[in-house]
């Protein structure tokens, strides 16, 4: 059984953000060391997410990858939950869609500011 914790409680992974035009090569360390960057716009609106998967394909495709805009790899249409979500609300999206991860939006009423990201893993830290 999944404890009962806020999802944002439970989510153990920095928030790394990127913007829109910021290049690959602005972030690729970032990538390095964590699995996305969170895509804000200035004003700090969540506008999507690069994920290590969308910046080697990108690598692989692009003799110019180091110029190339987040914005234009970027995945805009992100699966994301509210942070009043239970863990196992959260838990079961991210199964139904077969992903590791999902952002976290807030504040509770349902802004659309990127707060956290819960994984897999977090999940299963909450169940012991």
């Amino acid at each position: 059984m999944v404890q009962i914790k806020s999802i944002h409680e439970a989510s153990t992974h920095e928030l790394i953000e990127a913007h829109p035009d910021d290049t690959l090569l602005d972030v690729h360390l970032r990538l390095c060391e964590h699995n996305a960057v969170i895509v804000v716009g200035r004003s700090g609106e969540f506008e999507g997410i690069v994920t290590r998967k969308d910046a080697i394909r990108a690598i692989l495709d692009r003799k110019d990858w180091r110029t190339v805009r987040v914005s234009e790899i970027m995945t805009r249409d992100v699966l994301h939950v509210p942070n009043h979500v239970t863990i196992a609300e959260a838990a079961k999206v991210m199964l139904e869609e077969d992903i590791h991860q999902l952002v976290i939006t807030g504040p509770p009423e349902g802004g659309s500011v990127a707060v956290g990201i819960l994984a897999l893993q977090d999940v299963m830290r909450s169940a012991v």
